[in-house]
């Protein structure tokens, strides 16, 4: 697999079958977050139609469906996630039509969706701010007029992590960072226990950068905050992520 970090590498990275299989697994042992229930309850009414983009093994997509939210599309960039999603789908019998696809070039008319969801900070693991930007802009295309675009992000500003982005800070001033990375804020981290020697990438905002991100788009931030100040999670939840920010937009 290439170094070069694009949304050739995103693809890559989520297409092994160690990440796959592990997607599988949270599809069918964790399901939905208490947090995501919580806010599609708040912001989303059940007969929405709804995309839920970088949907992997269908974790979100099928547990909304089983939640009332029955007209659902799942996307993934992965053909072999969505294979996945596909099987996970027909063996329930579950009427969920899921689609190989990009962020950044949605497949479908402007003014189509009532919601989007991209869920499990999967915007952030589109390198380049100008390509989440590009990404942003056709979410934004999609939906119709008042739509909500709901997503989540890992949180430069949270205050458990200030000290090691302190010390990113000064390696980036001295010049010292990872040399494959490209913006301040991006990291690659291997799983070697699940997922071998596949390197995943994900950037780490700041809430400003994100606002910034979103308002050049054209939406308008509703809602923004941390996971935990929500409601508590499982510990099947917290064992695979981190506290995340949740951010509703509007068209």
């Amino acid at each position: 697999m290439s170094d070069t970090l694009n949304i050739r590498h995103t693809k890559d990275s989520f297409s092994t079958r160690a990440v796959v299989d592990e997607y599988v697994a949270h599809a069918s042992d964790i399901g939905l977050w208490q947090s995501e229930a919580l806010i599609f309850e708040k912001y989303v009414p059940k007969s929405s139609r709804i995309l839920d983009v970088g949907c992997g093994a269908g974790r979100t997509t099928l547990a909304l469906f089983r939640r009332g939210y029955e007209n659902i599309i799942g996307l993934d960039l992965s053909e072999e996630m969505v294979f996945a999603a596909r099987s996970i789908a027909k063996n329930a019998q579950i009427p969920v039509e899921f689609l190989v696809g990009d962020a950044c070039a949605l497949p479908f008319v402007e003014n189509s969706f009532d919601t989007v969801f991209f869920s499990f900070n999967g915007l952030m693991t589109i390198p380049e701010v100008q390509v989440r930007q590009k990404a942003i802009d056709d979410i934004y295309r999609v939906l119709k007029p008042g739509g909500r675009f709901i997503f989540t992000t890992h949180d430069m500003d949270n205050p458990d992590f200030v000290e090691y982005w302190t010390a990113e800070r000064e390696r980036w001033t001295k010049g010292l960072q990872d040399s494959r990375l490209l913006e301040f804020g991006d990291l690659l981290f291997s799983k070697p226990e699940t997922y071998g020697e596949t390197m995943q990438f994900v950037h780490v905002p700041t809430v400003s950068e994100v606002e910034g991100c979103v308002l050049k788009s054209g939406f308008s931030l509703l809602y923004a905050a941390l996971r935990q100040d929500i409601c508590s999670e499982s510990a099947g939840v917290l064992s695979v992520s981190v506290d995340v920010r949740f951010f509703v937009c509007e068209k």
